[in-house]
């Protein structure tokens, strides 16, 4: 068994004869369709715990988009962070060393953009929404639901990617199978670039394959119900 994002990032076959234009839709995306949230956030001159930064930032906007009571924020935060990190790196006494003083900073940006982003969109949330697996695609957690918007979060120093949107239609396609949620948008925030995109489905779909979203969909279930395709 994989997880959605497994699949999106190991299955080049599918997605190269089922969304065969998911390149060039990110190359149009990132120039035209992303939309500025606020002054990006500076990449400091010190060297930083990046990736700690960036989820120990989403997971206290989790904990207070999830109505945490604020003492235990730190706390909540900081073992969700070492839960979801440690099966990632090789040496985890890393994620045991104190917050220095610029990734507090960090921190602090990244949350606060969080928060203001979603807090604007004035949207009911639901936040890590676990999607059922359907074949050998596992239960899958996603980031946020904003409204009827699926978003992920990319803390990171980078344009989207296709891998982003492949992501995100597997998460679409599980829902699809299971109809757990009312779904008509995706969209990815990047809240250290502060850009964003929020997108009907079906025109993604028709953009990166020229099908439906039914039928992007329905292609992505079937292979992975019959566990019959290669990578």
């Amino acid at each position: 068994m994989i997880d959605a994002s497994s699949f999106a990032t190991l299955h080049n076959a599918f997605w190269a004869e089922h969304a065969p234009t998911s390149e060039h839709f990110v190359r149009r995306l990132n120039l035209e369709y992303t939309e500025r949230w606020s002054p990006p956030i500076d990449k400091p001159r010190e060297k930083i715990r990046a990736a700690f930064v960036s989820e120990f930032a989403f997971a206290r906007f989790c904990g207070r988009a999830s109505g945490l009571d604020p003492s235990q924020l730190d706390t909540a935060a900081f073992t969700e962070t070492k839960k979801r990190l440690i099966p990632l790196m090789d040496d985890s006494k890393e994620l045991d060393l104190p917050l220095s003083l610029i990734e507090k900073n960090q921190v602090k940006h990244l949350e606060e953009s969080l928060v203001g982003f979603f807090g604007r969109r004035g949207k009911e949330l639901y936040i890590r929404p676990i999607f059922k697996g359907c074949g050998y695609v596992d239960s899958s957690e996603a980031d946020v639901i904003s409204g009827s918007c699926l978003f992920e979060i990319k803390a990171v120093d980078r344009p989207f990617r296709s891998v982003d949107i492949k992501q995100l239609v597997t998460y679409y396609a599980l829902n699809h199978a299971s109809r757990q949620f009312d779904l008509e948008s995706i969209g990815i925030f990047n809240p250290r670039r502060s850009v964003w995109f929020e997108m009907n489905f079906d025109e993604v779909s028709r953009e990166i394959s020229g099908q439906s979203a039914q039928e992007l969909c329905d292609n992505v279930v079937l292979a992975v119900s019959s566990g019959d395709i290669s990578r």
